[in-house]
């Protein structure tokens, strides 16, 4: 009889674990709250459905690697950039007045910089991103499309800054949000930005 509920316990075991397999190796399809049909993806993926045999397969496995591209975002505070802007000066001599004068351009909110390693930059795949910035609200304060071969090399090595985009107003939230959209291909990563 022991004999018997241990073979029974592994059963249900393993009967568990295979529906629990299947249950998370589906897509589902999904409506947004703008009404768009979309396919979730069990690895996290997500596009909209077509309505079609030819759906495009967006898993991981599935995307080239000379296709991937990851961006990050820097954000550098306005008290950060004065003290590099005031080193840099009194390292070349630079007067009081011209040190004060140079400080007042500094943008109140500070710097974004969209970053990207400079190896993923491929001159025959030009990639058009836009770079949106929202501080609160649904209203971005700043939205931008450039391709990433205009891309510029960062002070750190092998880093190419993609886009570096100056605040002027002092952020009102304390943590901002960038987003980087590709509407060609209907894909978009947002990213927290922290305040300091």
């Amino acid at each position: 009889m022991q004999m018997n509920f241990k073979r029974a316990f592994k059963l249900a075991f393993v009967a568990m674990a295979v529906c629990t397999a299947f249950s998370f190796a589906e897509d589902i399809v999904a409506t947004t709250s703008n009404g768009s049909t979309v396919i979730l993806h069990d690895n996290g993926r997500w596009e909209y459905y077509q309505n079609n045999a030819n759906i495009r397969d967006v898993r991981e496995s599935a995307v080239p690697k000379d296709a991937r591209f990851e961006v990050s975002v820097l954000y550098e505070s306005p008290d950060k950039v004065k003290k590099n802007v005031r080193m840099a000066l009194e390292a070349d001599f630079a007067t009081e007045e011209e040190i004060r004068d140079s400080l007042r351009k500094v943008p109140k909110g500070g710097y974004v910089y969209f970053q990207v390693p400079t190896k993923q930059i491929k001159p025959g795949l030009v990639r058009e991103l836009t770079y949106s910035i929202y501080d609160t609200g649904k209203n971005a304060i700043f939205t931008k499309t450039v391709r990433d071969s205009e891309a510029t090399a960062s002070e750190d090595a092998g880093i190419s800054n993609l886009l570096v985009v100056p605040i002027y107003g002092r952020p009102k939230a304390k943590v901002m949000k960038a987003r980087v959209e590709d509407r060609k291909n209907h894909a978009t990563l947002d990213i927290d930005i922290p305040i300091r």
